[in-house]
């Protein structure tokens, strides 16, 4: 008896294809499966994504890439976050693409495979105006320039960019796009190529479709959710549905503190259920009072603290006899997880990707 994160393989499948309907026949998708495949397990997504003719994927982190190689992933992998040092053995053993963005670091990368007798890919990051990682346009071209002559075990495969305000801020992302694709564009005149462009996140691809190059990057649309409420429409379906079982029914006899610092009083007549799901499980504990489960379709308000492991819910209303093990609804769409990320002041991607590793993960 667990709390289970159910993943709707139908679903995923619907939105794969619904995300090739809007690109053109040339354009791959590349699945970012970072954070365990957004919080659902990416050694579980990647086999049935392969199975999609999906043969991309991104992490943030070598050690993901890693997992997934151990798991038997053996379609291409871009770790899309600067590696350090102590990662190189890792990205060459395990034949990893990385992303640069610090010609210190393709150095080092060189100086290692070419002992190993190896060559490694890896896509240029250009700083387009995230501010984050990537070569600006002011030292690209040179950086660029020594890599292709100094850098022998070095193969440059790719070069990309990332928006960082396509689902809000359409001036701006066009301005970033512009800037990567008079970069690109000049790159190429000065006689390199790259089998693998990229600029379009899940919002740039539902909004900027002129810019999708050879491939574009799948996140949160992939596994149903959308990174803004302005860009909702209903052909793509969210895939999770988190439910964790009741331990313990307790009828009220009197009034009675709920949980730490007794916030909740129930009164004579409640029945109070306790939930085995608490904030270490990614249920935030500042849902406390405020968010509501489901227990046979019917909304049951959690009530007193969240705890570590278990939180309580009023099942006054619900007619038919509870049982220990009976499940419980903790979110079941993508108006739930926006719910749960209101109440936090936050964005529907953290609240999934933060679902802990006990959570037993069922792909049905």
């Amino acid at each position: 008896m667990s709390t289970k994160l159910y993943v709707d393989t139908s679903c995923i499948k619907n939105n794969v294809e619904y995300i090739r309907s809007i690109l053109s026949k040339n354009t791959n998708i590349i699945a970012m499966v970072k954070a365990n495949a957004y919080g659902c397990s990416a050694t579980k997504m990647c086999p049935l994504l392969e199975s999609l003719g999906i043969k991309d994927f991104g992490v943030a982190l070598v050690k993901e890439g890693v997992e997934l190689r151990k798991s038997g992933i053996n379609s291409n992998i871009l770790v899309t976050s600067q590696f350090l040092k102590s990662d190189i053995e890792d990205i060459i053993s395990n034949n990893l693409t990385v992303s640069v963005s610090d010609i210190d670091m393709v150095k080092q990368l060189n100086d290692y495979a070419s002992t190993k007798n190896k060559k490694v890919n890896i896509h240029i990051k250009v700083d387009s105006g995230m501010g984050r990682l990537g070569f600006t346009e002011e030292n690209i071209y040179d950086s660029v320039n020594f890599i292709s002559n100094n850098c022998k075990n070095i193969v440059m495969q790719g070069i990309y960019t990332h928006l960082s305000c396509a689902d809000t801020d359409e001036i701006y992302s066009i301005t970033q796009l512009e800037l990567f694709n008079k970069i690109v564009t000049k790159l190429k005149k000065l006689g390199y190529s790259f089998k693998y462009i990229h600029a379009l996140n899940s919002a740039g691809i539902l909004k900027y479709s002129n810019f999708q190059y050879t491939h574009v990057r799948v996140g949160i649309l992939l596994y149903g959710y959308f990174p803004d409420v302005s860009l909702l429409n209903d052909k793509i379906k969210p895939a999770l549905c988190l439910k964790s079982p009741i331990i313990r029914i307790n009828n009220i006899k009197k009034d009675t503190k709920i949980s730490y610092g007794g916030t909740y009083i129930a009164k004579a007549g409640k029945i109070i259920a306790t939930i085995q799901i608490g904030y270490a499980d990614g249920l935030p504990r500042t849902c406390s009072n405020k968010y509501y489960v489901y227990i046979n379709g019917i909304k049951c308000k959690i009530v007193g603290n969240i705890c570590m492991d278990m939180c309580m819910v009023d099942v006054s209303k619900i007619k038919n006899k509870l049982n220990i093990g009976d499940e419980v609804t903790i979110f079941k769409d993508g108006q739930d997880i926006q719910k749960i990320a209101t109440i936090n002041h936050t964005i529907n991607y953290e609240i999934i990707s933060r679902l802990s590793g006990r959570i037993e993960r069922i792909f049905i």
